[in-house]
């Protein structure tokens, strides 16, 4: 039974930016399973929404790539989805995703297997990162379908995290409850271990809630009819005409959008969807560009 849970926790788990970077390390004493203590079972990660995690799988477009190597590679990727961006790192011990980052041309979709790490120099300075395993080139449909899938498993337990918060039950209680009403007995055990840890629950779920949903729209952006379609497509259009292969100047850019007639409103909409979506990033402050 032991090695069935054990195997079960190393599933890569799908997780958004945001939610990851506000994971924390969950002691193994936290846990309400004595063979959580053994000293076999990996080192995990908990979400503020109760996800316990060791392994991630994400898809999202690297936008940085550094070799920070000094006495070998060491490369060090930032790779953005709908919500924020993940860390990534890969070195000597992780040889195929090493390979893969020293040939991958940045901007690209890529599909990324790793395992979650937290460093913490100080109380209240933590890092979470990922450690590279294993990494791919994929397509913006691939990616898409990532976004929606793990979209539809965040809200699945935001919606889970928020029926515990409102039953106003704890610990063991919290646990029965959510585990009568269908939900795993991991996550309804890291969902009673974060009841007890976070401090301002309901914010955290208002902003990732937030987060997806304007990821999702982000997603659309050549969807729909009207005039404000066609505003966008222009902006696209004047984009890929200015940007070339180095990008454009935001400022400059926003200036030329204007002078034809597009409402800076609607350019500031522009941007910020498709840099949410993946679909262009900065390569400089002020500079954007777009993917492919």
């Amino acid at each position: 039974m032991g090695e069935s849970i054990l195997l079960k926790r190393e599933i890569a788990k799908r997780i958004f930016a945001k939610e990851f970077e506000a994971c924390r390390e969950l002691e193994k004493s936290a846990r309400s399973d004595p063979e959580a203590a053994d000293s076999k079972v990996p080192n995990l990660l908990i979400s503020p929404l109760g996800l316990i995690l060791n392994r991630v799988f994400v898809v999202g477009v690297v936008t940085e790539l550094d070799n920070i190597g000094t006495q070998g590679e060491m490369w060090k990727a930032r790779i953005v989805d709908p919500t924020g961006a993940f860390t990534v790192y890969a070195g000597q011990y992780q040889p195929d995703a090493s390979i893969f980052f020293s040939t991958v041309q940045v901007p690209a979709f890529i599909a990324l297997t790793g395992k979650a790490r937290i460093y913490e120099p100080e109380p209240d300075s933590v890092f979470v990162s990922i450690r590279a395993e294993e990494a791919n080139v994929v397509d913006e449909e691939i990616r898409n379908r990532w976004v929606v899938d793990t979209a539809e498993q965040t809200v699945e337990r935001l919606e889970a995290f928020s029926d515990a918060l409102a039953s106003g039950y704890h610990g063991e209680e919290v646990r029965e409850y959510l585990v009568d009403k269908g939900i795993s007995s991991e996550l309804a055990e890291g969902i009673s271990i974060a009841l007890e840890r976070e401090r301002a629950p309901q914010e955290f779920v208002k902003l990732l809630r937030d987060s997806i949903k304007e990821g999702l729209k982000s997603l659309d952006l050549d969807g729909g009819t009207g005039a404000k379609t066609d505003q966008k497509e222009f902006v696209l259009e004047l984009l890929r005409e200015m940007g070339g292969n180095k990008g454009v100047d935001y400022a400059a850019f926003m200036d030329a959008a204007v002078s034809r007639g597009i409402p800076e409103q609607v350019v500031e909409e522009v941007i910020h969807a498709l840099l949410a979506g993946g679909q262009c990033y900065e390569p400089k402050i002020g500079i954007i560009r777009l993917v492919g």
